[in-house]
């Protein structure tokens, strides 16, 4: 199995690394305004080349390179199979005040309309959290949405649900 290794850049986002069967190195650094550089090693000192791409560029290359079908003679502008939704990672700060509510108690659907789907944890992941599930701090939190709700939802992540 190809291990992808991942690298927090403090105030920048992460840096995710794979060696390929050639032995050269692909590395992308995803910024949290959603930039995206591509860099790609030949050697393993060597100096990189190097790709920068807005968020939708790099969606759109994320989608060509994961074999996500298209159909660009029905559709004027790409699109993901899940039309107007988005998928974004969330993740959820120690002193956010959502951390210790439940998933329900969150509010996020009922507020925005998006949906957490998974919650990624270092102690393993959860698909369709139940309702009563807790947050918990450093939770990565899988939301599936319109791309209009998630101004709405990180509000909701820094300043907890409406009184």
């Amino acid at each position: 199995m190809l291990e992808v290794t991942e690298t927090r850049l403090p105030g920048v986002g992460s840096k995710f690394s794979i060696e390929t069967s050639r032995d050269e190195r692909v590395s992308v650094i995803v910024h949290v305004d959603g930039m995206r550089e591509l860099y790609h090693y030949r050697e393993k000192d060597g100096e990189p080349h190097d790709i920068v791409l807005t968020d939708e560029e790099a969606r759109s290359l994320g989608a060509i390179l994961g074999g996500v079908m298209y159909r660009p003679q029905l559709v004027k502008d790409l699109e993901v199979a899940v039309k107007d939704l988005v998928m974004e990672w969330i993740e959820l700060p120690e002193d956010s005040p959502l951390v210790g509510l439940t998933v329900a108690t969150c509010r996020i659907r009922s507020t925005t309309g998006a949906t957490i789907v998974a919650i990624l944890r270092e102690s393993g992941s959860l698909a369709t959290p139940h309702p009563e599930e807790l947050l918990r701090a450093a939770d990565t939190l899988i939301v599936i949405g319109r791309p209009d709700t998630f101004d709405q939802i990180n509000r909701l992540v820094a300043e907890g649900p409406p009184a």
